[in-house]
């Protein structure tokens, strides 16, 4: 459903559409203040009556407290950088308005053969207001070009996020385990994250920006569980050798599901890019043992390394139909086991430290 940009009348709270019409008439009346304001200028150069410049003036008032107004109500709700931008420069073409006002009432009282000093010839100092409208429509032009070109970025985001939506659906209609399973693990990435940071490692790598991208792409690890037979995937007991083969095809299966959208929002960033390397690699082991590719090392993307992990301590304490679950101590003494053969050392390092968190996580979401 394509959402609509909020104005005076409107409730708060929805979804801004830059393209929407609102916007487009704040933009242009914001234009068209300027050009009154320019225009305003060439009429006292060549000084027309006080009455065309007070009507003019009246004009560029109301719409610059009709734009200001409303350019102040969608600040209220979106905290974008261009729309701020553009306030601020709606705030000073106002003031601008107000001081020539003040101006224009203050010499209407002088003489009235010659009511306005600035058109005299030997008194040009109104062409000063000709310097600050001039860095106002640059920077007005300036702001409406960046919130036009925001709005592709939006776009595409909001393409990925219902992508997203539809693929979370879909892994958790085809996955055997719980709902409560995304919830937890993506809660242990993040905390992994954070900790590998706080710990000094990956640095680079670990941004705000990044923990958010791993948190939201992390349900999909199991995405290409869509391609087991069901038979298969919902087998309770041992799994034959035949069966396993295609068991571990899930791996290579979500990384091509994802790959298959084509949406590079974000870049390396981006939640789909992270989601392809998780689904690809977070059955990967340090030592090269893993699947699908036999990637050892940092040759495994970070993203799926700390999947990994989060993914085995999750399966070690959750009780399943085929077994019940780990003790958190057991569970944990059995990760640090394979720390340098499964596991990357650091990632692992992190979980030692994050042990009461993981365990508040496991408790505040286990399953009913």
């Amino acid at each position: 459903m394509k959402s609509k940009l909020l104005t005076s009348s409107q409730q708060s709270g929805m979804q801004l559409n830059i393209a929407s019409p609102p916007l487009q008439v704040i933009a242009a009346l914001s234009a068209l203040v300027f050009v009154l304001n320019f225009t305003l200028e060439v009429l006292v150069s060549y000084g027309a009556s006080y009455a065309h410049l007070v009507q003019v003036l009246c004009l560029i008032g109301i719409l610059s407290a009709w734009v200001l107004v409303e350019g102040l109500l969608i600040a209220r709700l979106h905290n974008w950088s261009p729309f701020r931008v553009l306030t601020y420069l709606i705030c000073m073409q106002v003031a601008l308005t107000i001081l020539r006002l003040g101006f224009l009432i203050i010499d209407s009282q002088e003489v009235s053969s010659d009511w306005l000093p600035h058109a005299r010839e030997q008194d040009n100092w109104h062409y000063l207001f000709l310097i600050p409208y001039g860095l106002l429509f640059m920077g007005i032009h300036r702001s409406i070009v960046n919130l036009f070109t925001l709005n592709e970025k939006v776009q595409v985001l909001n393409t990925e996020k219902q992508m997203l939506m539809t693929l979370n659906a879909l892994a958790l209609a085809r996955d055997n385990e719980t709902g409560n399973h995304v919830i937890r693990t993506q809660h242990y990435v993040r905390n992994l994250a954070l900790r590998l940071r706080m710990m000094g490692h990956y640095v680079n790598e670990l941004t705000d920006q990044c923990i958010d991208t791993l948190y939201k792409a992390a349900p999909l690890h199991d995405i290409g569980k869509v391609g087991v037979p069901d038979n298969i995937l919902n087998k309770v007991g041992r799994l034959s050798d035949e069966e396993w083969q295609i068991m571990k095809s899930h791996a290579a299966i979500g990384e091509a599901v994802l790959s298959s959208g084509d949406i590079e929002a974000g870049g390396d960033h981006g939640v789909v890019k992270k989601a392809i390397q998780i689904a690809g690699g977070h059955h990967e082991k340090w030592d090269g043992t893993g699947y699908p590719r036999g990637l050892n090392g940092n040759a495994i993307p970070l993203s799926a390394r700390i999947m990994a992990l989060a993914d085995v301590y999750d399966a070690l304490v959750s009780d399943r139909l085929y077994k019940s679950g780990w003790s958190h101590e057991d569970a944990v003494n059995e990760i640090v086991s394979k720390s340098g053969t499964h596991f990357d050392p650091l990632v692992v390092a992190a979980l030692i430290e994050e042990q009461s968190n993981f365990q508040e996580i496991a408790k505040k979401y286990r399953d009913n």
